[in-house]
C-alpha cells in the first residue's frame, strides 16, 4: 500500500510526485521538502503541547500574571493548528468530528449549564490522533518520543539540582493557584511552592536518600512526570528495533525515579504482562477491560466498611471507588448538573463528561477501527492497559501534556505496515545518486 520512496532527482515533475504519494495525508503534503515542513509543524505542535505549561508558569512568575482563560487559550490554539494540520482529502477526519460534535452538543444541552470542558477533552485525541496517520515514517516518530524524553529529564534535572533557582523563575504553587486549580494554602507543605503532591514528607519509595522531593519537570506535577515515564516505557517495549531503545528504557526510569512514580512503576509492570499475553486475548477481552475495573470499583466501594484513605495504592483505589459512587443516574448518562469533584477518579469524570452512550461508542471506535499490522495492534493492546489502569487514580488521560504525543503515536501506529516491513524496505531501498561534491543521502521514507 505504502512503499519505501527514495528521494527523487529535480527534473521529476510535482504532479508526478504527488500522484506517487499515499492518499490520507494532508493538502499541504505534495511533495518531499513540503513533508518534511509538515512533519516538523505537527512535532514542534506536541513539543508545544508537552512545555506550555512550564512556559506559562515562567511567565506568570517572572513577567506578568496568567489566569484560566490564558491556558485555555493556549489549548485551543494548539488543538487549533493541529487540525488545521491534520486537513486531509478523505472524509474520516469530517465524520469523527460531526459525529462526536453532535453528539457533545446534545449532551450539553440536556445540562443545566454548559461546560465546553468536555469537548475539549474528546478533541485532543482526535486531533492528535489524525495527525500521527499523516506520519509517513514510524522511525520520526521515535526521533520525537526520544527529544521529549530529553526535554523532560533535562527541566527536571535542572530542577532537582537547582530548586531554588528553579522556583524563582517557575513557581509552580502561584501558577496553580493563577490559573485556578488550588487554592491559596491548599499546599500540604507550608511554605512550599511545589505542586500539592511535590512533596512526600513520609519519604520516597525510590531511593530514599534522594530526599522528599518529587521532581515534576515541565509537568509541573508529578502526576504527568509518572505517566510519561509509564509511556516512554511502552514505547521501548513495543518498538524492538528503534535506534537508541536501550537509551529509551534508561529514560523511563529515570523519569519514574525522579518523579517518585510507583503508580508509572506499576503500569511499566503490567506491559510486560501485556506484552506476552495480547496476541492469546480476543479483542473483545481488551474492549471489556474498562468495564471490568469499572465494576470491581462499584463493587469494592459497595462492600468495604473502610472510612479513610491513606496515600498509596489501595489507598487510591479506595478514594477512586467512593468517588465512582458519587455519580446518580444523570451523571451515569453525562447531563448532571450537579458539579462534584472526580478528578481522582479516571472512570467516574469519564462518564460524568461524556455519558455512557458516548464513552461506549468511543471505546469501542478505538478497539475495533482496523489497524494495517498485527505490530500495531500489539501497540493497541499496550494503550489498552495504559488507560484502563491510569483512570483507576486520575483523570490525566485528558491532559494534554501527555495525550498529545500518547495519540500522535497511535494514529502513526495504526497506518504502520509492521516490523517486517521496515526490513524489507530497509533492504530494497534504493539510495539517491549523489551529484559531484554531495555526501550519498538515503531514503526519507521507509514503508510505513
Amino acid at each position: 500500500m505504502w512503499r519505501s520512496q527514495p528521494d527523487q532527482p529535480p527534473a521529476v515533475a510535482p504532479a508526478s510526485r504527488a500522484a506517487s504519494l499515499p492518499p490520507g495525508f494532508s493538502p499541504f503534503v505534495v511533495r518531499a521538502d513540503t513533508y518534511d515542513l509538515w512533519l516538523r509543524s505537527v512535532f514542534a505542535i506536541v513539543i508545544a503541547a508537552l512545555v506550555f505549561n512550564c512556559f506559562l508558569a515562567f511567565i506568570n512568575t517572572r513577567v506578568t500574571g496568567i489566569s484560566a482563560s490564558h491556558v485555555m487559550l493556549v489549548e485551543v490554539l494548539l488543538i487549533g493548528v493541529g487540525f488545521l494540520l491534520a486537513l486531509d482529502r478523505r472524509v474520516d477526519l469530517y465524520v469523527v468530528l460531526t459525529i462526536y460534535l453532535t453528539y457533545m452538543a446534545l449532551i450539553l444541552a440536556m445540562r443545566p449549564e454548559l461546560d465546553l470542558k468536555g469537548i475539549r477533552d474528546g478533541l485532543i485525541p482526535i486531533c492528535f490522533y489524525f495527525l500521527g496517520r499523516g506520519v509517513r515514517d514510524i522511525r520520526s516518530v521515535d526521533k520525537l518520543v526520544l527529544a521529549c524524553a530529553g526535554i523532560v529529564i533535562a527541566v527536571g534535572l535542572f530542577e532537582y539540582f537547582l530548586l531554588d533557582l528553579f522556583l524563582a523563575n517557575i513557581n509552580i504553587n502561584d501558577y496553580y493557584i493563577a490559573r485556578g486549580t488550588i487554592n491559596a494554602g491548599d499546599n500540604f507543605t507550608e511554605g512550599s511552592d511545589l505542586f500539592i503532591s511535590g512533596i512526600r514528607p513520609e519519604g520516597r519509595n525510590f531511593f530514599p536518600f534522594l530526599g522528599i522531593h518529587r521532581v515534576s519537570s515541565v509537568f509541573l506535577e508529578p502526576v504527568s512526570m509518572g505517566n510519561f515515564g509509564a509511556f516512554l516505557g511502552m514505547w521501548a517495549l513495543f518498538r524492538k528495533d528503534m535506534a537508541r531503545r536501550k537509551l529509551l528504557f534508561a529514560a523511563a526510569a529515570t523519569v519514574i525515579i525522579l518523579g517518585d512514580a510507583r503508580f508509572g512503576l506499576f503500569v511499566c509492570i503490567a506491559f510486560f504482562a501485556a506484552f506476552l499475553v495480547y496476541r492469546f486475548v480476543p479483542r473483545v477481552v481488551w474492549w471489556l477491560v474498562p468495564a471490568m475495573f469499572a465494576l470491581l470499583l462499584v463493587l469494592y466501594g459497595l462492600s468495604t466498611t473502610q472510612v479513610g484513605w491513606q496515600d498509596n495504592l489501595g489507598g487510591r483505589w479506595f478514594h477512586s471507588a467512593r468517588l465512582f459512587l458519587k455519580l446518580d443516574l444523570a451523571g451515569l448518562f453525562g447531563i448532571s448538573g450537579v458539579e462534584t469533584f472526580l478528578d481522582d477518579s479516571g472512570y467516574a469524570y469519564t462518564l460524568h463528561q461524556f455519558g455512557l452512550i458516548g464513552v461506549v461508542a468511543m471505546w469501542t471506535a478505538f478497539v475495533f477501527v482496523p489497524v494495517r499490522s498485527s505490530d500495531a495492534w500489539r501497540f493497541r493492546a499496550l494503550v489498552v492497559t495504559y488507560i484502563s489502569l491510569l483512570m483507576v487514580v486520575s483523570n490525566s488521560l485528558y491532559s494534554i501534556k501527555t495525550a498529545a504525543l500518547l495519540w500522535l503515536c497511535v494514529g502513526a501506529t495504526d497506518v504502520w505496515a509492521g516490523f517486517a516491513a521496515d526490513k524489507r524496505a530497509g533492504a530494497t531501498a534504493p539510495e539517491a545518486v549523489p551529484s559531484p561534491g554531495q555526501r550519498p543521502r538515503t531514503s526519507r521514507y521507509s514503508a510505513s
